[in-house]
């Protein structure tokens, strides 16, 4: 089975990126008779390397003159995949991120022709009308997904939180597939009753709607009289259209006792020696459709503490791997909770939590992938 796999902008350092990173590493090793063609605007060579029965392509400028900047960018992809279409003739295309105008075109091209789309949330959140020619310069069309869902042959989504809102906005189904964390924080387990200072982590860009500056002062009004030794960890990379948010981040962390903020993009190594410091992972943003740092937090020991309204309250059993919470007061109350534990408590949450991270490797992310886009492609492929 030849594969066509479709990711805007595999330059880009980012969830969906990193998830279709695994995707494709990882069905090269399940099924060697398969091939994978891979269309983006440019990649990131450290990340997505070459490899046998593998291919880039990508997206050819056209160089014709036109004054809308979507079409502009349409007749791109139309040439692009003119040619992938006629030198590879692929079984099926798989577009790894919400944008169904990729599966349209490619159906537009070759009638009939075989199409899946792997849903992170069924609209853009933070599309506004200053950052939408951002959007299409990165061949990205938040602004033409309209009833174009439906034209898709197979929809996998995250959560069953994405599922529900993608049902409500435009009354169309699909599979879910949670997604995968890498290889790498299954490597070595760490020690269910290890000693680790009061540390509380999170992770995520520093934008508004993650509400950090929430969690500061949470920290710093709630948490830390009751625990004079807690600090608190944040790590994430600032938006270039947030940095005022940014900044008033950088100025509560420098004003409160405790607080460590990270502007970088860390390796996974790196995370991975953050994550084993820390006792207790909160997640602050109300309705995040998923994320991955959660489960990263769990397969390294950490009890998550994450809201109820939001796809990751699928990856918690309140009290027993981790903790739900309805608002904030109960946010404080669980974060408490975990950071006076006793070492025989502790230690079974943190062994539950290790379990429950296993179901998200690279393996059965990518098996689930494989049979559902095998179905869809038809018998022989």
């Amino acid at each position: 089975m030849k594969v066509l796999i479709v990711h805007p902008h595999l330059d880009l350092v980012g969830g969906s990126e990193n998830l279709t990173r695994i995707l494709i590493y990882e069905l090269l090793e399940y099924c060697p008779e398969c091939e994978i063609v891979v269309a983006t605007r440019a990649r990131n060579e450290t990340l997505f390397p070459d490899r046998p029965r593998l291919k880039f392509y990508f997206f050819k400028k056209s160089g014709i003159s036109v004054k809308c900047p979507i079409a502009g960018k349409l007749i791109d992809l139309m040439i692009t995949y003119d040619e992938i279409l006629h030198d590879e003739d692929p079984d099926i295309a798989l577009i790894m991120i919400q944008e169904p105008v990729h599966a349209l075109l490619l159906k537009t091209m070759r009638p009939g022709f075989k199409t899946a789309i792997y849903i992170h949330y069924p609209f853009e959140e933070e599309l506004t009308e200053s950052n939408l020619l951002k959007f299409f310069e990165l061949y990205r069309f938040p602004n033409m997904y309209n009833e174009y869902y439906k034209y898709v042959d197979t929809r996998f989504v995250n959560s069953h939180y994405t599922l529900n809102a993608l049902y409500k906005h435009y009354q169309v189904d699909a599979d879910v597939v949670y997604p995968a964390v890498s290889w790498v924080y299954f490597e070595n387990e760490p020690d269910i009753y290890e000693k680790r200072s009061n540390t509380i982590i999170t992770v995520g860009r520093f934008v508004p709607h993650k509400r950090l500056d929430v969690m500061i002062r949470l920290f710093r009004e709630h948490i830390k009289p009751r625990i004079p030794d807690a600090e608190l960890i944040i790590i994430g990379i600032p938006d270039i259209r947030y940095m005022d948010y940014y900044r008033e981040l950088q100025r509560l962390a420098e004003e409160t006792e405790g607080v460590k903020l990270i502007s970088e993009s860390l390796s996974e190594e790196d995370m991975i020696k953050y994550y084993r410091l820390a006792k207790v992972y909160v997640h602050l943003r109300i309705g995040e459709h998923f994320g991955m740092a959660p489960v990263e937090a769990m397969s390294q020991g950490v009890i998550p503490v994450i809201p109820r309204d939001s796809g990751l309250a699928e990856l918690v059993t309140h009290g027993k791997d981790g903790f739900v919470y309805e608002n904030d007061r109960q946010l404080v109350e669980y974060v408490l909770h975990v950071l006076k534990m006793d070492d025989n408590e502790l230690a079974k949450l943190r062994r539950r939590a290790i379990r429950t991270s296993y179901y998200f490797t690279p393996s059965r992310f990518a098996k689930e992938v494989y049979y559902h886009v095998k179905v869809i492609a038809g018998p022989g492929k």
